[in-house]
């Protein structure tokens, strides 16, 4: 991994771990606009690879987002640190952080090529400030994530992120790289986006179920959970933490019954035709049937010790 400076200048969180979004970029307090355009600079040399006849650059696509990411917000990378890795490209500060993260990158990347294939790489942007999180995410939210995917980006909530403890901050990233790697033309279910970037996020883990699923182990333990079907766009936004736990459940469930290989055969088919249709499909049930099955199996794995 190599890490480049830009110009000087001014227990385990959940993976569901600012007031100006929409105001033009402009440039920190006490930084005149020729610095902010010099920081900018600088960063697009840092970011401008090897000579043209050097051997061809893995990286190259990254390399000229990341580039298109410093240009669309110069204020924002005054001291700014560029690190790259094997599989990403990462911008931001303080340096120590923008080396953790693409260091992280790289075992999250190499976890999501095992399972879905491809690089499993991405530019990911490290601001200083959730306010500037939220500017850079736009139309994403971040409010209460550590890090969201966004137009084939991810971007770390700086505040968030430095609360998750180590194997939370690898769990996290993975989980937004397999957003990445898995986006296409037509949106799957969240049950099964948000359930399958969490069981990828958490495969190496060694977390025991009831220790992911906690808020939802706790709820079945008092009778407050009911499991009555995958979680849907409503439950992510009223009871995030017990939605995200019941969709990750869905997906390790698939994969315990019919193997790794059949859930992401099930993902795959689901970005080119309605689930319902990839349910049959794939693992030769109807919604209704995986429903009942996984809230038999849900159950049963939640009330164990």
């Amino acid at each position: 991994m190599t890490v480049t400076s830009g110009v000087p200048g001014g227990g385990l969180p959940s993976v569901r771990a600012g007031t100006d979004r929409r105001r033009p970029e402009a440039a920190p307090h006490g930084v005149p606009p020729r610095r902010v355009v010099a920081v900018a600079v600088a960063l697009a040399v840092l970011l401008a690879g090897l000579a043209a006849a050097a051997p061809p650059d893995p990286l190259r696509a990254l390399r000229l987002d990341a580039r298109a990411a410093v240009r669309e917000h110069p204020g924002m990378w005054t001291g700014a640190s560029v690190a790259r890795g094997e599989r990403a490209v990462v911008v931001g500060s303080p340096r120590p952080l923008v080396a953790e993260v693409a260091a992280l990158a790289d075992r999250a990347g190499r976890t999501v090529t095992r399972i879905w294939g491809g690089r499993g790489g991405a530019v990911v942007l490290v601001p200083r400030t959730e306010e500037q999180a939220a500017v850079l995410a736009t139309p994403a939210k971040v409010d209460g994530l550590a890090a969201v995917a966004t137009g084939g980006r991810v971007i770390v909530q700086p505040a968030a992120f430095a609360r998750l403890s180590a194997t939370g901050r690898l769990v996290v990233v993975t989980h937004e790289l397999t957003h990445v790697a898995t986006s296409g033309p037509h949106a799957v279910p969240m049950w099964l986006m948000e359930g399958f970037a969490d069981y990828v996020g958490y495969l190496d883990s060694g977390l025991p179920v009831r220790t992911v699923a906690a808020e939802l182990a706790a709820d079945v333990a008092v009778g407050r959970a009911a499991l009555d079907g995958l979680p849907g766009p409503a439950d992510f936004a009223a009871r995030p933490a017990q939605a995200y736990e019941e969709a990750w459940l869905a997906c390790r469930y698939i994969a315990a019954r019919f193997g790794e290989r059949r859930l992401v055969a099930l993902y795959r088919a689901a970005l080119r035709e309605e689930i319902g249709a990839a349910i049959g499909e794939q693992l030769g049930l109807t919604a209704d049937g995986l429903t009942s099955a996984w809230r038999s199996w849900a159950r049963e794995q939640l009330a164990r010790p």
